[in-house]
């Protein structure tokens, strides 16, 4: 996989296909492998750009406090060193944070936006759930099983029912844990900090805003508010979805959205 030098970071990422460039954005610990079942789909159409943000996989960065700002301006960086100068953009969940800071800060650059399992203020039961986990992993448990708790809340009910008649998985250890719960938690703070409610009126692309029906990370109002502030903006509901939208409930809206929306 290449890596791009932006700044103090070396920034892992992948591209595919070709068409009108659009950027997927992952959430919170999440890697390129999140889009393994999207980008053979998305990639038909377009030239579709999957990376590690700053805080996770193999993309190299400092110890240092960063923010959604930071994490938008790294994605920037990155399409200047590829010399596109305009993408859509499609961010799940955290990366619906990232989203729309490029939307908001960068409105010239950004052709359609889809907005995934998101929101404008992470929600706070979440919220809590998810600093439990880390302190689990602070008191000992490993990073995986953090990981293991979090799809807990990402996915929904038949899917543990299928999962409760299937053989046991088998799990693997993840032999750089230290680095990845450092880099979760440096999302997690970069995710508390954020807050977009007053500034979402100034985004001006086209803005799809997709949402599980059946999501408890992020519940359904949450994609209620987006789609109320955001001008203009479709909301569609992918029924059966919990917080994570599996690509065949999902891939055809995004490209037929974004057929009506061309750069």
């Amino acid at each position: 996989m290449p890596k791009a030098v932006l700044g103090d970071i070396q920034m892992n990422f992948e591209v595919h296909g070709e068409g009108e460039p659009l950027v997927l954005i992952t959430g919170l610990g999440g890697e390129i492998s999140f889009w393994k079942k999207y980008v053979p789909i998305l990639s038909k159409k377009h030239r579709v750009l999957i990376l590690d943000n700053r805080g996770a996989g193999d993309t190299e960065y400092p110890s240092t406090l960063f923010t959604m700002h930071t994490m938008a301006d790294d994605i920037m960086n990155l399409l200047d060193h590829l010399k596109i100068e305009r993408s859509h953009i499609l961010g799940w969940s955290m990366g619906g944070n990232v989203a729309q800071e490029i939307a908001i800060n960068h409105p010239d650059r950004v052709g359609a936006l889809v907005l995934m399992s998101t929101y404008a203020r992470r929600p706070g039961r979440s919220s809590f759930a998810i600093d439990t986990m880390i302190r689990s992993a602070d008191e000992g448990a490993s990073f995986d099983s953090l990981m293991e708790m979090m799809q807990s809340w990402c996915l929904p009910e038949d899917y543990f029912k299928r999962l409760a008649l299937a053989k046991p998985a088998q799990r693997r250890a993840n032999g750089n844990g230290k680095r990845a719960l450092e880099g979760f938690r440096g999302q997690k703070l970069a995710l508390d900090l954020f807050d977009s409610h007053e500034r979402l009126s100034s985004i001006v692309s086209p803005t799809l805003v997709m949402h599980g029906e059946e999501d408890i990370m992020v519940a359904p109002h949450f994609a209620v508010e987006l789609q109320k502030r955001i001008k203009g903006a479709e909301l569609e509901w992918v029924p059966g979805a919990g917080h994570i939208i599996p690509a065949n409930k999902c891939c055809s809206q995004v490209l037929r959205f974004l057929e009506r929306n061309p750069m």
